[in-house]
């Protein structure tokens, strides 16, 4: 088993939003009566008070949770008809009864309320610790093998799942895989997160509450919006399977507690039996052909985008329960939620967080890194956390990127003159930068971890290493005391290679090193 200790990790660096997020503000009327974005009542029930609120117009489909404010204060996450029209909150709050508004509030802060208290000038810049150096392996750099791209479809009802009350979503997915390469390959499965599942593309509007789609409407092809990391990966060997969930998208608010964390990961868990299947030999005649004796199932990488990397994270705690697992050798959250507070020891773990995030903004996804790091006594897992300064949550996946997707999508930073994160803010990063900061670090993470690559540890250690792939973004580290009890990195031990594979660096563990922790932050260099 690969020893990656937790000797040396890197931490987010703290940030405090104070621009507004995505969704327009839903204006109150007086209750009962119509007015603004819809109407709402209060009424008295055992234990507290019901708040209803009928919108005019179905919310924005967002990632974070919808929430209702009175007066101004969040009463905490609503449940959403599945209409999508309705919200409703019960509250022992006795304030409620008298409150004079009620708002639509997105991680606890109701949108216009933050546009008016947001900073008109940009913070100074952060200070950097160490000089920041370029890191020996380029982490986007093309790997010798051409790649072949396919796909597999079982359906849009080919699952039933339990964490959707028994409701059905597709089996279908984009194949990515090294021409030529021999032996078992290493995998990696990508998981998109909420986005609406379906769009009409004579009308150019999109809609989330019915699945299949309406007649008239197509799905949303968001799980082939990661070419970028998807291609390099398997130009170094790794067959790379992205997956979609627009099944999930369009019943886990209204038909799941967890919005639908469970779900998704029973997603991942059904694709990784389809591909252990198929690496066999058994089931579906596509997927045989494309996997037959083909994939490392002792060797796996999942990352999830948005509520895809909570979806990751409870696959991988799924598979541990297993009594014969899968080998999930990393996973990495991107901008992702966090609604359960799960922890994930022993477990390879990277999280990357958009600075500009107008959909999930207050960055609860760096309680992966915060609560694994001292789940289990002793856990030797290395760990790292990112915040990419200047990208927002959505434009790491092209399918959810204005101008390049097939279907309509949005920069879910709202406030253009925000002077940090808006449109046209120097520090803000193009679609394409950001895009381009994705592909390096999600294909670095997984060649470092998987493929042992130890000239990419530089960019995840906090040790200040940049890389010219990602553009304009470089790490600049902050120091951090180590934890108590953190041991410092054992040899390397070289791993079994595929017979007639080529050769890699040894998937183990990184060099003998120090113990310290710190902090890095992925900020934009000054353009020039």
């Amino acid at each position: 088993m690969r020893a990656w200790t937790k000797a040396l990790a890197a931490a987010v660096t703290a940030a405090t939003l104070s621009a507004p997020l995505l969704a327009g503000p839903a204006h109150a009327a007086p209750p009962g009566s119509a007015g603004g974005d819809g109407t709402w009542t209060v009424e008295p029930v055992g234990g507290g008070h019901r708040v209803t609120f009928h919108l005019n117009t179905p919310l924005p489909v967002r990632d974070a949770v919808p929430e209702l404010a009175a007066d101004g204060r969040s009463l905490g996450p609503a449940e959403e008809s599945p209409d999508g029209m309705t919200l409703t909150v019960v509250t022992p709050d006795p304030a409620v009864a008298t409150a004079s508004s009620v708002d639509v509030a997105w991680n606890g802060e109701v949108p216009e309320a933050t546009a008016a208290a947001a900073g008109k000038a940009a913070p100074a810049p952060a200070k950097t610790h160490g000089k920041p150096a370029p890191a020996p392996v380029d982490p986007a750099a093309p790997g010798p093998y051409a790649v072949t791209h396919d796909e597999y479809d079982l359906g849009d009802t080919a699952i039933t799942l339990e964490g959707l009350g028994g409701r059905q979503a597709e089996i279908r997915a984009k194949v990515y895989l090294p021409d030529g390469a021999r032996g078992r390959r290493p995998l990696v499965v990508f998981l998109h997160g909420r986005h609406s599942a379906c769009y009409n593309p004579a009308a150019w509007t999109t809609s989330n509450t019915q699945w299949p789609c309406p007649a008239g409407q197509q799905p949303i092809a968001s799980y082939q919006g990661y070419d970028g990391p998807a291609d390099v990966l398997a130009s170094h060997g790794y067959a790379v399977v992205s997956v979609s969930a627009n099944g999930v998208n369009a019943a886990d608010n209204p038909y799941s507690e967890d919005r639908g964390a469970l779900a998704r990961g029973e997603v991942v868990m059904r694709h990784l039996d389809l591909l252990a299947d198929a690496d066999r030999g058994v089931g579906d005649a596509k997927l045989v052909s494309l996997f037959k004796g083909r994939l490392d199932m002792s060797d796996v990488g999942l990352m999830g985008h948005s509520r895809g990397g909570e979806g990751v994270v409870k696959a991988a705690l799924m598979n541990a329960g297993r009594a014969r697992p899968y080998g999930i050798r990393a996973v990495l959250p991107l901008a992702p939620t966090d609604f359960a507070r799960a922890t994930l020891p022993g477990t390879p773990m990277a999280v990357i967080l958009p600075y500009c995030d107008g959909d999930v903004s207050n960055q609860q996804g760096q309680h992966f890194y915060d609560d694994s790091r001292y789940a289990a006594d002793g856990d030797p897992a290395f760990r790292s956390s990112l915040m990419v300064m200047g990208a927002d949550h959505n434009f790491f996946n092209t399918e959810w990127t204005p101008g390049v997707a097939h279907a309509p999508a949005s920069d879910d930073w709202s406030n253009r003159n925000d002077p940090v994160c808006g449109g046209t803010a120097p520090s803000r990063l193009t679609a394409a930068e950001q895009y381009a900061v994705g592909t390096a670090y999600i294909a670095g993470f997984f060649r470092l971890v998987q493929g042992g690559e130890q000239g990419l540890l530089p960019l995840f250690d906090g040790s200040g290493g940049t890389t010219a792939s990602a553009g304009r973004p470089s790490c600049t580290p902050s120091p951090r005391r180590p934890r108590a009890g953190a041991s410092t990195w054992p040899p390397s031990r070289r791993s079994r290679r595929p017979r007639g594979s080529p050769a890699r660096p040894p998937r183990s563990s990184a060099p003998g090193c120090s113990a310290a922790r710190r902090r890095a932050a992925c900020r934009p260099a000054p353009p020039r």
